[in-house]
């Protein structure tokens, strides 16, 4: 494809330019390791809404989400449904005491109960894991959309995007990573709305209501790609749109296949629906680079205010993917059909949105939404990096390690971790290459719901809690997760019997619950439980 999309590429560079430019002003106002971990706890309410909004809505959110559902329909939304309604459960449930009781990472609110390096370095290793995995959808949504813009091959994109992740962290630290974060969850949901807006008025008439019914007689190209060669095609009636004709045509063929709006296509049973549900309902609460954002604001007053910020954006964000998820399906079926039949479904889910500003506004509109997803790309990226730096260089090196480092040598220790991390990341890119990014980031969120999110609620509202209680929870929901997530990626079938589900958390979360209650029942290490708990939940 060369350099086919000039223009679309010469924006995509632009925003480039001015996010490193932003991370690049950040480094003056980082001159403590304090400003690098959390922003010296300086960032407004407001700024750091919209920062959790462009940090929370990646790769999974702009292209896997909208991806999915335009290959197999509505049963995709329960990913942004589960994406939106966690915030709510972490608004209620951790914001404030969250930021009452820690300074910097997840493992602060552990040890500011228990003490202990142990929980430490335990603490550190499971943020690095989520992260690392986390991070691996990113770099894959990143190098595919480089192979659309520039026919590069997917092993050279893939090594150009985790060098511009690993530089941002490097130069910045969380101060330009906010403000990068902020400027493009904005750029983010102008691009999806952007899309909504073409898409109704261009293909449906502007009535938004149009693209629903006709996803009601629309059958997903998942369904549809087995049986095209039994489908009669009839002639293109003057003024009407191909692909619609398409779509018609498999539909009068085929009356007994799903539709659009049809439950139960992607998740076929029950046990993968509520494993799903689960996972994306308390992964929030034990996503690290999620919740170092409440420690840069100043108190759990602004925690709360900026997570509400954060909700409404989701709201409205989620409401237009679901409709240009639908509209996607539609406006390009042919091409998704062809893509699906030639074995590249992970192109496929990751590129439709890519394709479909393409076939809308040419290459404006295709560098804009190429933007868009680059700046989800990178604006989760660089939150993950910071997180897992923080974590190393705080909880271990300078926590265990090294506790008489200076400043400077801390800040050095988390930059080396950042560049490490950014290449472990990098090879797991290249074996999961084929793996649609909303599925990978669930399973993360099913690895954080089994282990930091059950041992950070209980710390917080439990005072019968133990220290042992919460390694054995780290340890089991780690290790069982682990196991299941990558015998999903392996496709193997079944673990002693136990049958391996899209997600780990119906697994993880009871097998970490139940470890955490008992081992607690039988201990008695509670740490400064009284204490610990005003402090969390002064006003």
């Amino acid at each position: 494809m060369g350099f086919e999309n000039p223009i679309a590429f010469s924006i995509l560079v632009v925003s480039l330019i001015l996010v490193v430019y932003i991370s690049w002003w950040g480094k003056k106002q980082t001159s403590t390791t304090t400003d690098f971990y959390v922003a010296g706890g300086k960032i407004s309410p407001r700024l750091n809404g919209w920062a959790m909004f462009g940090d929370y809505c990646s790769a999974a959110s702009f292209l896997g989400v909208a991806g999915a559902i335009a290959l197999v329909g509505i049963d995709s939304w329960w990913i942004a449904i589960g994406f939106f309604g966690a915030w709510i459960f972490v608004l209620v449930a951790l914001a404030g005491p969250l930021k009452s009781s820690g300074k910097f990472t997840v493992a602060d609110v552990l040890v500011g109960r228990f003490g202990g390096r142990s929980l430490k370095f335990l603490a550190m290793f499971t943020t690095v894991v989520i992260g690392t995995l986390y991070l691996v959808p990113q770099i894959v949504g990143a190098g595919h959309l480089f192979q659309l813009l520039l026919g590069w091959d997917y092993m050279v994109t893939v090594f150009v995007s985790a060098f511009i992740m690993g530089l941002m962290v490097i130069l910045g630290g969380m101060m330009g990573t906010t403000y990068n974060q902020a400027i493009q969850g904005v750029i983010l949901l102008v691009a999806m709305l952007l899309l909504f807006v073409l898409a109704t008025f261009v293909y449906f008439g502007g009535n938004p209501f149009a693209i629903i019914s006709q996803a009601m007689d629309t059958v997903p190209p998942t369904a549809a790609a087995g049986v095209m060669a039994q489908v009669v095609v009839p002639p293109t009636p003057e003024g009407a749109y191909g692909p619609f004709v398409l779509a018609e045509a498999v539909r009068a063929g085929f009356a007994n296949l799903p539709d659009a709006l049809t439950p139960g296509v992607a998740t076929p049973d029950v046990w993968n629906q509520v494993s799903l549900v689960l996972g994306l309902l308390l992964g929030v609460a034990g996503l690290p680079h999620i919740l170092i954002r409440f420690y840069t604001v100043k108190d759990a007053k602004d925690a709360k205010k900026g997570a509400e910020i954060t909700i409404i954006g989701l709201a409205v964000f989620y409401i237009a993917v679901l409709f240009v998820g639908f509209a996607t399906m539609m406006i390009l079926y042919p091409e998704l059909i062809k893509m699906l039949q030639a074995g590249q479904r992970g192109q496929a889910t990751n590129l439709a949105i890519p394709m479909l500003g393409q076939a809308m506004g040419g290459e404006v509109v295709l560098g804009l939404i190429a933007a868009g997803a680059m700046a989800a790309m990178l604006s989760t990226a660089v939150g993950l990096l910071i997180s897992m730096t923080t974590s190393l260089s705080h909880d271990v090196y300078a926590g265990v390690l090294r506790p008489n480092s200076t400043d400077r040598e801390r800040l050095v220790f988390a930059k080396l971790g950042a560049v490490v991390l950014t290449v472990i990341a990098l090879l797991a890119s290249i074996w999961l290459k084929d793996q649609n990014v909303a599925i990978l980031v669930a399973m993360c969120f099913g690895i954080a719901a089994s282990t930091f999110a059950p041992v950070l609620i209980l710390s917080v509202w439990w005072t019968g809690l133990t220290k042992e209680g919460v390694i054995a929870g780290l340890v089991v929901g780690l290790i069982v997760s682990l196991t299941f997530t990558f015998a999903r990626f392996s496709a193997v079938p079944d673990i002693m019997g136990i049958r391996v589900l899209g997600n780990p958390a119906l697994y993880g979360v009871p097998a970490a619950l139940l470890s955490i209650i008992v081992v607690s029942l039988l201990t008695k290490n509670t740490g400064n439980a009284r204490e610990f708990l005003a402090a969390a939940h002064r006003n």
